[in-house]
C-alpha cells in the first residue's frame, strides 16, 4: 500500500477551492523550474537555496510578491508535512522559515468604470471563435455574478439552472455554497456557450483544443484565468489592474445603484459586512448625491429680506 506524500497530505487538508489554487500555482512552479509536473516529492526536497531560486524565477516571469509570498508559505508547508513524515529534517524547515516575505507595494484596487466595461466586452465581442465565445461568457459571468476565480474555475453544468436564471456555488470561500442569480445580459452571454460547449456533464468552462473541440472533463485552470483577465485589461488599456477588480467593480457597481449594504454583502459571498465595505469605491460624488437626497420634508429657515 503506497504512502500519501508530503505534497497530497498538505493540499488534502485544505479547502476544494484553496487545493485547487494552490495546486495549479504549484503546477506553475514546476513548470517554470522546468522539473517533472508528476514529481510530487520535487517540492519537499526545497531547500533555502531552492527556494531563493524559485523566487528570482518567478519575480523575471511577472509573479506579483503577494503570488511569490504564498507560494512559498505552500512550500514551507509541504516541508513542514515531510519533517512529521521523516522525509526532510528540522534544519531544513528552520531555514526556509527563516525566508522573509517579499515586499510589496500596496495596491488599493480599482473599479471598471461603464465605459471601460463596455470597450471589454466591445474587444471581447471581436472574437468569432468558440474559445472567444467561452471567454467572453467566462467574463460575463465574473462581471454579472462576482465570483472568485476559484469558484468560476471549480463550476460544473449541473451548477447552472436556466429556467431560475441561477448558478450554485458548491463550495465557496470557507467551503459554504450559495446561490447567485444571473442579469439577462449575462445570461444571454452564457447560453450563446453552452449552444457551442454542448450539454455534457463537466465544467462549466472547461478546457478546449485548438480545433475549437471541448474537453468538460478538464477545468480551466485559475492561474490561465489570471492570464486572461490581465491580457483584456490591459489590451483596453488597463494597465495596472488586478484580475480581482472584476469583482471590485461588480460590488461598486452594485452600491452605485444604490443595493443595500447588506445584499451585496450576501451576493459577494462575504461573511462579514466589513469585508464588503472595503470594496466600497465610491467617489464624492456619490456622498454629494446621498446629502442631496436627505430630506425630512421641511423647508428650511426663512432668510430675511435685503434692506
Amino acid at each position: 500500500m503506497s504512502t500519501a506524500s508530503p505534497y497530497s497530505l498538505y493540499l488534502s487538508r485544505l479547502s476544494a477551492n484553496s487545493k485547487t489554487s494552490i495546486a495549479s500555482q504549484l503546477r506553475s512552479i514546476a513548470k517554470i523550474m522546468d522539473w517533472p509536473v508528476e514529481d510530487e516529492s520535487r517540492f519537499h526536497r526545497i531547500n533555502y537555496q531552492d527556494m531563493l531560486q524559485i523566487r528570482a524565477m518567478l519575480q523575471h516571469a511577472g509573479w506579483a510578491s503577494r503570488s511569490i509570498n504564498r507560494a512559498q508559505v505552500a512550500i514551507r508547508s509541504i516541508v513542514k508535512v515531510a519533517v512529521m513524515m521523516k522525509l526532510a529534517d528540522s534544519e531544513q524547515f528552520n531555514q526556509l522559515s527563516s525566508l522573509s516575505k517579499l515586499k510589496h507595494a500596496e495596491y488599493p484596487g480599482t473599479a471598471l468604470t461603464k465605459q471601460q466595461v463596455q470597450a471589454l466586452f466591445t474587444l471581447l465581442d471581436r472574437s468569432t471563435s468558440a474559445v472567444g465565445k467561452r471567454n467572453i461568457a467566462l467574463f460575463a459571468v465574473l462581471l454579472g455574478t462576482g465570483l472568485r476565480r476559484s469558484e468560476l474555475v471549480a463550476l460544473e453544468l449541473k451548477d447552472v439552472d436556466l429556467n431560475k436564471q441561477t448558478l450554485l456555488v458548491r463550495n465557496g470561500k470557507g467551503s459554504k455554497s450559495r446561490t447567485v442569480f444571473l442579469p439577462k445580459w449575462c445570461l444571454n452571454y452564457l447560453q450563446i456557450w453552452l449552444k457551442l460547449r454542448s450539454m455534457q456533464p463537466g465544467y462549466l468552462f472547461c478546457s478546449m483544443l485548438i480545433n475549437g473541440s471541448v474537453k468538460p472533463a478538464k477545468p480551466l485552470s485559475v492561474w490561465l484565468v489570471y492570464r486572461l483577465i490581465k491580457d483584456k485589461l490591459q489590451h483596453i488599456g488597463v494597465e495596472n489592474a488586478s484580475p480581482h477588480d472584476l469583482r471590485r467593480t461588480f460590488i461598486t457597481r452594485l452600491l452605485e445603484q444604490n443595493i443595500d449594504l447588506n445584499t451585496v454583502r450576501q451576493m459577494a459571498g462575504h461573511a462579514s459586512i466589513t469585508t464588503t465595505t472595503i470594496y466600497d469605491k465610491r467617489d464624492m460624488q456619490f456622498m454629494q448625491q446621498a446629502a442631496t437626497a436627505l430630506n425630512y420634508d421641511i423647508a428650511g429657515g426663512k432668510h430675511d429680506n435685503p434692506a
